[in-house]
Parts: structure tokens; sequence; C-alpha cells
């Protein structure tokens, strides 16, 4: 089974909550995490309202809104490095975050 080693975030952590600080922000997965190959869901916070994901420069796609958050079903298949960018409209701007992983 592959996994992945999430070495650090982006953005401030909120203690769980999903905060309107201008900032979205990777919750999970946590650094140095290890995800398995197949389903996982990454975990946003933010501001809530409109939210998109992009993985390695790729399209963004939009995410789904549960429980306060916003989230982003992904299923990493290749290993390497991979680059997990988000994004939450605020007004009529984007303001992005990312996290880097290495998945192994």
């Amino acid at each position: 089974m592959l996994s992945a080693v999430f070495p650090g975030t982006s953005g401030a952590e909120d203690g769980g909550q999903a905060v309107c600080g201008g900032q979205p922000n990777v919750d999970y997965p946590q650094a140095g995490e290890k995800v398995q190959r197949g389903h996982y869901s990454i975990r946003i916070s933010g501001c809530t309202g409109e939210c998109q994901a992009a993985i390695d420069d790729g399209d963004w796609q939009n995410c789904r809104a549960a429980d306060g958050f916003s989230w982003y079903d992904w299923a990493p298949e290749q290993p390497g490095t991979h680059r997990i960018a988000v994004r939450v409209r605020i007004g009529n701007k984007w303001v992005k975050a990312q996290r880097s992983c290495r998945v192994v």
C-alpha cells in the first residue's frame, strides 16, 4: 500500500473550528499523517462558502461543504511529492493556501 507523509501545513491552527479569518487552512491530512491508497477526504477550514482544491497544479475542483468545513475527496496513487492547493472565495477574490506532501 502507498502512504503519504505530510511534512507541514499552511495557515493557522484553528482548534478544529471553521472560522472566517481570511485564510483557508488544510486541517487534514495533518503533518506526518500517513494516508493509505484509496479514498481520503481532505478537510479545509476557513470561510464557509465557495471552496476549491487542486492537486499538483491540476484543474480546480469544487469541494463539498459539511459540518462547517469544506471537503475534497482525493485518492493518491503516484509516489513522490504532491502539492495540495486550496482556495476560498471571499467577496470577489480567491484566498489560497497549500501543503506539500510526499507519497511513498
